[in-house]
Parts: structure tokens; C-alpha cells; sequence
């Protein structure tokens, strides 16, 4: 179990900054420092994620593989020019087989009148483009334990009775538009000797699910931080009050949100817990013990 002197977690790409040459833009990715093993959790949406890590000091040869949450461009979009500054070096890419789906998004207002409104919202790159400069996908529904301490936690079962997936996600299958489940959305479980710490992507699955799936693979009920994506903008009045309600039982030690949480969520998620709460930006460092 790692010390809590052992683990620093870095955001390098996020919705926001805070500032110093670091760009912000619609995404996510946390590197995870583990003791000397260093993993990053996606890739944010674009090449913004080559510039930060240049701005953030970020040594890419350290970094030994990379954790996809899901499909999504906006955490996938990054990867080819990560893969680019490693010049050929193999890295292994964990991710669900489902990331590879031919995924679609529908705003309620806007959209590609061409496509029925719907927009294309999956990986931007092909699998063997990304191949060519060294990426080596390991994909699997089921958890990788990178470390003994580091888990990704592979598909996460859909426990509580109030978090669904939100609509207006697709998968395009043949020429129809379904609903898409989510199937490859995971997150990373870190144990520490202050209790569990979880990066989140964005959380599609409903972050009590993803806490519960955390707990019962980790083994450790105390949950010290939960930081990432939460992606509460959309969810109703009623499943965002259950979730504050989850997450006080629980006991969430502190809570640093990013992406796809939205100001009104990020401001009741501030009145609910306080000093307990965090934002989460890119260039945010947070070390362990933990103090905001």
C-alpha cells in the first residue's frame, strides 16, 4: 500500500488552467505519479496535451502506459501527439474492447443537420495510425492491476438505482443511432495508506457505482479523494441529490472536480461540502497528505 508521500497526482490537461503557459480545453488528463512508476489517464482532447506537458515539465519517457476511460475524443484526442513526442517508443495503451465503438453525440440544440443532428464524438484517430508510432493496445472489459497499488478498473457495474448513463450518447451500428451504454467507461483505484484514492474520467457510469466497484476490487472501504470528471452537469435534480447524499455516507475525504461537471454543480458541490471541495484545473499538483 503506497505512502501518502509516494503518490502526486498532476493535471495536465483540463477544461480550465491555472495558468503559467498551460492551455485549457474541453477534456481530461491526470498524470499519476506512484512512487517511480508513473501512468497517465487519458489524453485530454488535442495536441493542448503536447504544450502542457512542456509547460508542466512532464518527462514522457517516465511515463510507462496510458489509461483510457473511455472513447471519447475529448479524452482521446491527445494520444497521437503524446505518441509522437515519444518518437516509436512502445506504450501500452489499457483501455475497454468497447473504445473502439463507432460513437456519436446529439446536443438538444445544434448538431449536423447532414446526420439527423448527430455528431461524431469518438476516438479521432484509426487503430492502426496510432499503431504505427507505437501505441500497443491492451483492451479488456476486466481490471489491469499495473502496480499492486494501481488498478484500472475495467467495466463498472451499474449498482445504485438512481445513475443511469445520460441520453443523448449513441453508438451508430450499421445505420442506426442506440443508446450507448457506456460499457468502457473505468476509472483508476490507487491505495494508499490514507485510504482509497480515485481518478476519474468522466464518470458516465455515476460516480457512486464507480466508488462502490472501487471499494469492493480494492478491498478498502475509507475513500480519501475522488478527483476527475464527474459529469453531474446533466444529471437531474433528483440523482444529483442522491450522489451528495451517497457521497457523505460514504465519506469522501475530499472531492476535486474537473470536466463535465459544469459551475451550477461545481457551486452546490461547494455549498454541500466545503472545505472538502477542490477545483481540479489543469496544472493543478495535488500531493498526499492532502491540504487545500
Amino acid at each position: 500500500m503506497l505512502k501518502a508521500e509516494e503518490l502526486r497526482l498532476l493535471t495536465v490537461s483540463e477544461n480550465t488552467s491555472t495558468g503559467r503557459g498551460v492551455l485549457g480545453e474541453w477534456g481530461i488528463s491526470v498524470l499519476i505519479e506512484a512512487g517511480d512508476r508513473h501512468v497517465l489517464m487519458d489524453t485530454g482532447a488535442s495536441s493542448a496535451l503536447s504544450q502542457n506537458i512542456d509547460a508542466l515539465g512532464v518527462d514522457v519517457e517516465r511515463i510507462e502506459a496510458v489509461v483510457l476511460s473511455h472513447g471519447h475524443s475529448d479524452h482521446t484526442g491527445g494520444l497521437r501527439s503524446l505518441l509522437l513526442k515519444l518518437r516509436g517508443k512502445q506504450m501500452p495503451i489499457i483501455a475497454h474492447p468497447a473504445v473502439w465503438g463507432r460513437k456519436y453525440s446529439r446536443a438538444r440544440k445544434g448538431g449536423d443537420a447532414a446526420h439527423g443532428g448527430y455528431r461524431y464524438a469518438g476516438m479521432p484517430f484509426s487503430r492502426e495510425d496510432l499503431e504505427s508510432l507505437g501505441a500497443v493496445f491492451r483492451l479488456t472489459a476486466e481490471p489491469t492491476w499495473i502496480t499492486e497499488d494501481v488498478v484500472a478498473g475495467g467495466e463498472e457495474p451499474m449498482v445504485t438505482d438512481f445513475e443511469r448513463v445520460a441520453s443523448g450518447l449513441y453508438l451508430k451500428e450499421n445505420d442506426s443511432y442506440v443508446q450507448d451504454p457506456m460499457a468502457d467507461d473505468q476509472s483508476i483505484y490507487i491505495k494508499t495508506e490514507l485510504g482509497l484514492v480515485i481518478v476519474l474520467g468522466c464518470a458516465h457510469r455515476g460516480i457512486i457505482n464507480i466508488i462502490r466497484h472501487g471499494q469492493k476490487l480494492t478491498g478498502l472501504n475509507e475513500v480519501y479523494m475522488v478527483i476527475g470528471g464527474t459529469h453531474l452537469g446533466p444529471a437531474s435534480e433528483g440523482q444529483l441529490a442522491r450522489t451528495v447524499a451517497a457521497l457523505k455516507e460514504i465519506g469522501v475525504r475530499w472531492l476535486g472536480v474537473s470536466h463535465c461537471t459544469g459551475l451550477n454543480v461545481a457551486a452546490r458541490l461547494v455549498h454541500e461540502f466545503g472545505d472538502r471541495f477542490f477545483f481540479n484545473n489543469a496544472g493543478t499538483v495535488v500531493g498526499f497528505p492532502f491540504e487545500a
